[in-house]
This record gives C-alpha cells, sequence and structure tokens, in this order.
C-alpha cells in the first residue's frame, strides 16, 4: 500500500469516528431530555432507538410512572398463552399501531371518556354490555359525560382484580372510589349500621357494590324502582329471616309477581343512613313509623303501623295471636283433607268395584226426569261457580308466587294490576249472592215457619245424617251391600253448604280488612292484619282444594255420574237415577202424593251441552288448580 492510499484510509477513518460520536451524541442528549421531562412531545427518535424493538426503552422512559403502575397490573400478567393480557396499543390506539394514538382530550381516541368503555369491551364484551345499561351508562349515552366510565371505578394502568387488596374496587377501597361522585351518600353510608360492620370488619358486611350489583355487572335494572324490586333479592342474602318473612306478606308476594307499586326493603328502610329501628333517626324508628307508613298508606294510624312486616306465624314467642290463628288453620287444613281425602278414595274405589259387579247403575237418560233445583237455585249456584273459579284463579299466583305455574297463570290474567282489581270485583259479587241467599232462606223459612228447620227439606243436620255416615262408612269397607236410603239431602251436601257459611264470612270479612287496612287499624290492633292475612289466605287454599278436589268428586265426577252431572245445572234428573240415589225422598214424595207435580220434561239438547260443557270446563280447571296446589306443597 502506498503512502498516499494510507492517508487516504485514515482520513475516511477519522470522518467516520466523528460522525459516530455525533450521532451517539444526539441520541444520549435526546434520551436526557426525556428522562428529565416527561411533559416533552414525544419525537421519533423518543422511540426508535436504533437496535431496541417497540414499545420499551423510549416509551418506557418517556411515560415512567404509567409503565410502574402497568407493569404490576392485571393486565400486564401473563394469561392462558403466557403473555400479558394486554399491552400498551391494545388500549391507546385504534389499529393497533403508533400513528392511531390520540391524547385522551380528542373524540378519536380510544381512552376518551366516551369512548372508554368500547375500548374495554374488546376483551371485556360482557362486562360492557351490562355497563351500557347501567345507571352510569344509560346517562353517559345521554351525553352527561360526568357519569362514570370504566377508568373511574377500575383505575387507568393500575387495574387488578376486584379480590386484590390494591385494586380500587375492593371490598376495603370500593366506598372511597365511589365517593370520588357520590360524597354525600358516603356520608350517609357512614353512619349506618352497615358501615359500622364493615370497619369491624365482618366478613358480610355489605360496600356499595353489594346492594349495587349493576356496578359489578350484573344484570342492570332499567330504572330506580326496577332497582328497588332487584334489592329483596340483594337484601335477602345477608338477612335470612327477613327475606322470607317479608315474602309471606302482600308486599312481598306482589314485588315477587313484579308489582311495582309494592313496598320493598328499601321503601321502608333507608337504603343508605341504615339504622336499626332503636335509633331515633331510623325510619323504622316506632317514632317514625307514621310518615314511613303513610308515604304508601294514607291514614297510617298508631295501630296501623303495629303490623309486623317481617311476622313469624311459628314463633310462638314474637306474636301470640298470629301463631294461634296460623297454628288453627294448619290444623283445621290437615283435618279436611285428611278426613274428605279418605273419604273420597274409600268411595271412589268402592263404586268402582260396584259398577263393576252391577250393584251400581251409571243413570243419564230416560223418558221420564224430575225437577229438582228451582230456577233461583241453578242460577245462583252459576253465578256462584264462575265467581269462585275466577277469585281462585286471581288469588292463587300471590299465594304461590314462588312457582312457575302461579307465576304464568298471573301473567296470563293481565298482572297483579289486573288480576287485584278482577279479586275484589268477585269478591263484591260473592257478597251479593251471599247476601241474597241469606235474605231467601230468612223469608223461606218465615213463611213456613220453624218446623221447616227440622223437615226432610232442611240443610240443618241431624241424627239421620250421622246414622247414614256410618252405615255409607260400612258399605266402603264392604260391610253393607248398598248406600244409605237418602233424603232430599246427603250428609256431604250439608257439610258444603255449610263450609260456605262459614267460608264466605270468614274469607270475605278478613279480605275487607286487607283491603282497607287503614281503615280497619284505626279500631283494631295491628297484629289483626297479620291475622287476617294469614286467614285470608289459608281459608281460601282450604276452599278452592275443598271445592275442587271434594265437592267437584261428590257431585260432578264419582263414578256413577262420569263424566259430568249436570242437574245443578238444567234442575232436571231422570227419574229412576232419583229413585236410585234418593229413594227414600222419593218414597216421601209418592205418599205425600207429589211426583206427578215434580215430573218434567227432559232437558233440551242445548241446554244439556251447556251445562255438561260449562260443567266440564270448571272440573278441568279445577282438576288443574288442585294438581299444581298439591305439587307445591309437597315439592317447596
Amino acid at each position: 500500500m502506498t503512502t498516499k492510499t494510507r492517508i487516504r484510509a485514515v482520513t475516511i477513518g477519522v470522518f467516520v469516528s466523528l460522525g459516530l460520536i455525533v450521532a451517539s451524541t444526539r441520541a444520549e442528549g435526546q434520551s436526557a431530555i426525556i428522562q428529565s421531562d416527561t411533559q416533552a412531545t414525544l419525537t421519533c427518535d423518543g422511540c426508535h432507538v436504533p437496535g431496541k424493538p417497540l414499545p420499551y426503552l423510549g416509551g418506557e422512559q418517556f411515560h415512567r410512572n404509567s409503565h410502574t403502575e402497568f407493569d404490576s397490573s392485571h393486565h400486564a400478567s401473563p394469561g392462558p398463552d403466557g403473555k400479558p393480557r394486554a399491552a400498551c396499543l391494545d388500549c391507546h390506539s385504534t389499529n393497533g399501531q403508533w400513528d392511531t394514538v390520540f391524547p385522551a382530550s380528542d373524540p378519536k381516541s380510544t381512552i376518551n371518556r366516551v369512548r372508554i368503555a368500547d375500548t374495554c369491551s374488546k376483551c371485556h364484551e360482557t362486562q360492557a354490555g351490562t355497563f351500557l345499561h347501567s345507571i352510569h351508562g344509560q346517562a353517559e349515552e345521554r351525553g352527561i359525560n360526568a357519569a362514570a366510565t370504566c377508568s373511574d371505578c377500575h383505575g387507568s394502568h393500575a387495574v387488578f382484580a376486584s379480590a386484590d387488596p390494591r385494586s380500587a374496587l375492593s371490598k376495603t377501597n370500593t366506598p372511597a372510589t365511589c365517593a370520588k361522585c357520590h360524597e354525600t351518600i358516603r356520608a350517609d353510608f357512614e353512619t349506618s349500621t352497615h358501615h359500622e360492620a364493615f370497619v369491624r370488619g365482618e366478613e358480610r358486611a355489605p360496600v356499595c357494590t353489594t346492594c349495587h350489583t349493576a356496578v359489578s355487572h350484573s344484570p342492570a335494572p332499567i330504572t330506580l324502582r326496577d332497582f328497588d324490586m332487584q334489592t329483596v333479592e340483594t337484601c335477602a342474602k345477608c338477612h335470612e329471616k327477613q327475606g322470607p318473612s317479608y315474602r309471606d306478606t302482600f308486599h312481598g308476594q306482589a314485588t315477587a309477581l313484579g308489582f311495582k307499586p309494592a313496598a320493598t326493603c328499601a321503601d321502608c328502610h333507608t337504603p343508605h343512613q341504615n339504622l336499626p329501628a332503636s335509633d331515633a333517626r331510623s325510619s323504622v324508628n316506632p317514632a317514625n313509623l307514621i310518615g314511613t307508613c303513610g308515604r304508601c298508606h294514607a291514614g297510617a294510624n298508631a295501630s296501623f303501623v303495629t303490623y309486623d312486616p317481617h311476622a313469624q306465624p311459628s314463633n310462638m314467642d314474637r306474636s301470640m295471636p298470629i301463631f294461634l290463628a296460623h297454628t288453627f288453620m294448619k290444623w283445621l287444613f290437615l283435618g279436611v283433607f285428611g278426613f274428605f281425602g279418605l273419604h273420597s278414595l274409600l268411595w271412589l274405589q268402592r263404586s268402582l268395584v260396584g259398577l263393576m259387579r252391577g250393584d251400581i247403575r251409571r243413570i243419564r237418560t230416560g223418558r221420564r226426569w224430575v225437577h229438582r233445583f228451582n230456577k233461583p237455585a241453578r242460577i245462583t249456584h252459576i253465578i256462584m261457580a264462575a265467581s269462585f273459579m275466577i277469585l281462585a284463579a286471581t288469588g292463587l299466583p300471590l299465594m304461590y308466587y314462588y312457582t312457575g305455574w302461579g307465576q304464568t297463570l298471573g301473567r296470563a290474567l293481565g298482572g297483579l294490576e289486573v288480576t287485584r282489581v278482577l279479586h275484589r270485583i268477585f269478591a263484591v259479587v260473592t257478597f251479593g249472592y251471599a247476601a241474597y241467599h241469606l235474605w231467601y232462606i230468612i223469608w223461606h223459612w218465615a213463611i213456613r215457619r220453624v218446623r221447616h228447620i227440622l223437615s226432610p227439606e232442611s240443610m240443618v243436620p241431624n241424627l239421620k245424617d250421622l246414622k247414614d255416615f256410618y252405615q255409607m262408612a260400612r258399605w266402603f269397607v264392604y260391610l253393607e251391600k248398598r248406600p244409605p236410603h237418602f233424603d232430599r239431602w246427603t250428609y256431604w251436601e250439608k257439610f258444603d253448604y255449610f263450609a260456605v257459611f262459614w267460608g264466605v264470612p270468614i274469607i270475605g270479612l278478613s279480605g275487607l280488612v286487607l283491603w282497607a287496612p287503614s281503615f280497619f287499624s284505626s279500631f283494631l290492633p295491628g297484629w289483626a292484619l297479620n291475622v287476617a292475612m294469614i286467614i285470608h289466605g289459608e281459608e281460601a287454599l282450604l276452599a278452592t282444594g275443598f271445592i275442587f278436589a271434594f265437592h267437584f268428586f261428590h257431585n260432578l265426577a264419582r263414578p256413577e255420574s262420569f263424566p259430568i252431572d249436570s242437574v245443578i245445572f238444567t234442575g232436571k234428573m231422570p227419574l229412576k237415577r232419583f229413585q236410585e240415589e234418593r229413594p227414600q225422598e222419593y218414597a216421601r214424595i209418592v205418599e205425600e202424593g207429589r211426583l206427578e207435580a215434580i215430573l218434567t220434561t227432559p232437558p233440551s239438547i242445548i241446554s244439556r251441552a251447556l251445562a255438561e260443557t260449562f260443567g266440564l270446563l270448571a272440573f278441568v280447571i279445577g282438576t288443574a288448580l288442585t294438581v299444581a296446589i298439591f305439587w307445591s306443597l309437597l315439592t317447596h
């Protein structure tokens, strides 16, 4: 190599070295600026450092605080694939590139307040969907930018699972997080028994998200009233005794069926400043109850507010009158159903055997018929049957609010808004026919004198009824060849009759008390409302079950007359059947020379068809409801 060539090579090397030194100095200088000034404008070479992959080094230095928070967050932790659950560009970019990163103030930014939920939904689709239907999400949809969004509750970079003590939504930190927007509510909460339990560290002590489940991404209520309805189940998670006892009241039954005007936990107990009844500030303190109840019940008085909204009928120590009413109705129900259940089963098997042997004949027609019931009796019975079925259909959904069939039946009839009106209308109808019948029998007895009471035409039980029952029982167990010789009325028909006379006043008066509780509490003690609730429901259930299970069997569907006995609707029955089933009455009428007077023509095809259709419809509906009732009693 010549001297000239050596000089040329050295010169080139010197210039190259000087260039590298200058370039290095510029990079180091820029890096120093970034480290010392986090507010500096991000430049290309701040991130695009030769030999270093994105997004680290330059970005990490520029956003040192954010990266420190992010690196310890849930998002930075490994996912199922071993990679971080999220990276910077997942949230800050629209297309995964740095050229679409905009400041939060820019409407195009993925972290702009109105777009944060959409950004989070890329990974948290379900939670974002429930958020959009929450109060916060709906407020945001209406353009209220101050409404809380994902980052307000969860944080921006230091995002942790709610079970992590570092999380803004951990149980310890939730009240402070919510207080950033709801400071006044926090002040109320800190005076409550819930907060006292929270401070003591009780495991089940509620915080904001315990009750406001929509915030924790459960299905959100549509309105504030829907939220109040939802709180019933929320409160019952901790208040195990109060939840079921509330459901046993009209309030609880009605809200379970979606009837929004009925009182919920939040209506009686101040939601945030929840205090014990012993505290003078409490909404359920005795001194404040008239005002609390009066918000819904105009005319609430001192007696009215002694009603127990969380009665425990089986607890004798809590209220003796309520306990006694519950116990009496329970044993009455068991006694009636036990006796007549056995009575009907024994009759069923005996009739079937008698039909097979030929001891019993099924007589449904004939050339000669007799008049059995007059027109007022038939019309009254039809009205009674129709009103009773409507009362049962509109009342049972309340009692069986917890069953699918009860809820379905309630919805099919138009919901509680409709059924409660129908129930009251036909309650008035029931009072009407009961009053008419009472007037009729008083007038009838006045005309025929007192001697009618003891006559065979009377519904008053007598010694013969006891003898007939004894012989019937012997026939059931094959100790007699045939049933007793019945007169005008049988012992079970008389029982049915007086059961109505017992039931209508009991059900009717207790229903009136529940209809106008404020009025009746002006002269009745508050516990009378609880007793009225028990008696009305249990007696109505007793009447419904008895009519549908036993009355229908006795008079409509026993084997001798199956599928339907229409005599009560047409007023007529075949003479041969009359002779067969009422031999003593037939003999008495013949002896008195009145047979020709009661003979009549057969009912028309149309009247009989209508009567049997009505009877069959009543029987099918009644049987279906009876099966549903007993299934519910056995399975719940």
